[in-house]
């Protein structure tokens, strides 16, 4: 609104002004026309008057058609005096017959200011509380100048003719910016409606609320740039939520870390804190002060300044904290430099290893080592205890075939009168093939026992 009315005013207020400037030459115009056409008639009666008499100067203060010429004067327009003045600008005549007989001062040229620019008579006319300034035309005898006719004309009486011809320009400004206000306030509510919904969903989207949409059906450079943002704001969302689940998944493994973690600024305060770290720093939390959290002599402290001062990591450092059973923990301290992209310092890393867990960790792993080996030495024992059974177990089958009836009967029918196997050893057979499964029973079970 301010706009368009700055505008329509500066355009009325310039056009206003030349327009001013433009009459101001008009109207000096007009009245230079009106005091050189007064001197013009003076000039003839004078000379008339000077022709017929020996004293020029007698002869015009005698001369009653002049007189009335120089009266008359005073009826036309911007005129101010109409005055014939001799050589030491001593009045003869006046229009004012008070004044003859003294000396008028001098007063600029017209024709000097009607020689200037319209902005610089405009200046002139309106500068204080206005000039006078004369016409001026000189009485010849002959070859010789006796005097001259001085009509003044007054830039005042030029500026009152003009404040009364403006008045009817001015309402026509006032009405004119009236309406420009009026249409810049509809014109507002047109154009400027698009730039409050955008407003509105940048306002909501920095407040965190996802998949903003604004309602920019225009045909026109607002409804592109309502595409524009709803596509941002969708992918904006999307982004937003990858982000979260990478920041809960990232904030969940070190809340579960065994290693007490935190993240300190380049000023000393804690950004972040998990868990582990909470635990066995006493008042270690998120927006706290570590210088507070831990004493000035401790490690930990030592160590953070140590890495701020230089941006290279340091440690591992042993110390002891108090754990929360309330006993002395033996701890490794490791800190890393935080930088960000452009490469400033935004802060360190602190780490806070336990030993124990560390301990038990690599017994576990020596334990896991000594099962391997056991395992591969089981297999190996199994492997060799198999191949006899099952070496054992053909040479039964080969037995069971030779002890058989049928191959018995067939034995006394070659070899009549010799020793043959009794049904016994039938038995006994059977006897060694149930115990040799069983120990590869046992040797299988072994094997699975050991995987």
């Amino acid at each position: 609104m301010l706009g368009v009315t700055a505008i329509v005013g500066l355009t009325v207020t310039l056009l206003s002004v030349m327009q001013l400037a433009r009459l101001v030459q008009v109207r000096l115009d007009e009245s230079r026309s009106h005091a050189e056409l007064l001197a013009n008639a003076i000039y003839h009666r004078a000379r008339q008057v000077v022709g017929t008499s020996s004293s020029p100067y007698d002869a015009l203060r005698a001369d009653s058609g002049l007189r009335s010429i120089l009266e008359s004067s005073l009826y036309s327009e911007n005129v101010t005096f109409a005055a014939i003045v001799d050589t030491d600008n001593v009045a003869v005549v006046h229009a004012d017959p008070s004044l003859e007989g003294t000396a008028l001062a001098p007063n600029a040229d017209l024709r000097v200011l009607i020689g200037q620019s319209g902005f610089g008579q405009l200046r002139e006319t309106y500068r204080g509380q206005g000039r006078n300034f004369d016409f001026n035309q000189p009485l010849l005898i002959g070859n010789t100048e006796f005097g001259s006719i001085r009509i003044g004309v007054s830039t005042l009486l030029v500026r009152r003719d003009l404040d009364a011809s403006l008045r009817p320009a001015a309402l026509t400004a006032l009405i004119v910016l009236a309406v420009a206000i009026v249409g810049a306030m509809i014109l507002a509510q047109v154009l400027l409606r698009p730039i409050h919904v955008i407003r509105s969903g940048l306002t909501r989207l920095g407040q965190g609320e996802l998949n903003v949409k604004l309602d920019l059906r225009q045909q026109d450079e607002f409804g592109e740039l309502g595409t524009f943002f709803n596509a941002a704001s969708a992918q904006l969302s999307a982004d937003r939520s990858q982000m979260a689940d990478q920041v809960a998944n990232l904030e969940s493994a070190v809340e579960h870390l065994e290693d007490a973690v935190a993240i300190v600024d380049p000023g000393g305060e804690l950004l972040f804190v998990n868990s582990a770290m909470a635990l066995l720093v006493p008042g270690a939390a998120i927006g706290a002060r570590l210088d507070r959290c831990v004493p000035e002599d401790h490690p930990l402290l030592r160590l953070a300044g140590q890495t701020l001062a230089s941006r290279q990591s340091r440690g591992p450092m042993s110390a002891v904290f108090t754990s929360p059973a309330g006993e002395p923990a033996e701890r490794l301290l490791m800190t890393y430099p935080i930088e960000g992209p452009d490469g400033t310092l935004v802060g360190i890393m602190l780490t806070v290893r336990n030993l124990e867990y560390l301990t038990q960790v690599q017994s576990t792993i020596r334990y896991s080592r000594k099962l391997a080996a056991l395992g591969r030495l089981s297999a190996g024992v199994a492997h060799e205890v198999k191949n006899p059974l099952n070496a054992m177990m053909i040479h039964l089958e080969l037995l069971r075939q030779y002890v058989s009836p049928r191959r018995t009967a067939a034995a006394r029918a070659d070899n009549a009168g010799a020793a043959v196997p009794s049904e016994e050893a039938g038995k006994h057979i059977d006897i060694i093939a149930n115990e040799i499964r069983r120990l590869d029973e046992v040797v299988q079970g072994f094997l699975k026992f050991s995987r």
